[in-house]
């Protein structure tokens, strides 16, 4: 590995800059500013699995409007499906209120489940 030497005459004419001052220019922060795409964030289907219609656990990219329009042929054979589809904001608490016995969600993946509707 070879290394390449500066030459002495250009160091002089490069003012010093203290280290400090270096990183606290470089330390802005940058914009978090979210796109279009990526603002409607997702939606998950909680549901059980229906074979040959929808799959537990499928996320959505989009609002709860995008996802319905993705999975439309479902909705129409089992129209239940459309309720257990849920924002990600507020899946982890869908996720446990399904579980729970006692709730609309809860409700409607049981009759999914067992076929009647």
């Amino acid at each position: 590995m070879s290394v390449k030497s500066t030459d002495k005459s250009m160091q002089a004419d490069m003012p010093e800059v203290p280290v400090s001052a270096a990183v606290q220019t470089s330390g802005r922060k940058k914009s978090t500013k979210k796109t279009d795409s990526q603002a409607g964030g997702f939606c998950v289907y909680i549901g059980p699995g229906i074979r040959g219609v929808i799959q537990s656990g499928t996320v959505y990219r989009g609002t709860k409007d995008d996802a319905l329009a993705q999975i439309g042929k479902a909705v129409e054979s089992y129209p239940l499906i459309a309720s257990l589809v849920v924002s990600g904001e507020t899946l982890a608490a869908d996720r446990i209120k399904v579980k729970t016995a006692g709730n609309l969600l809860y409700v409607n993946y049981m009759k999914l489940a067992s076929g009647t509707m």
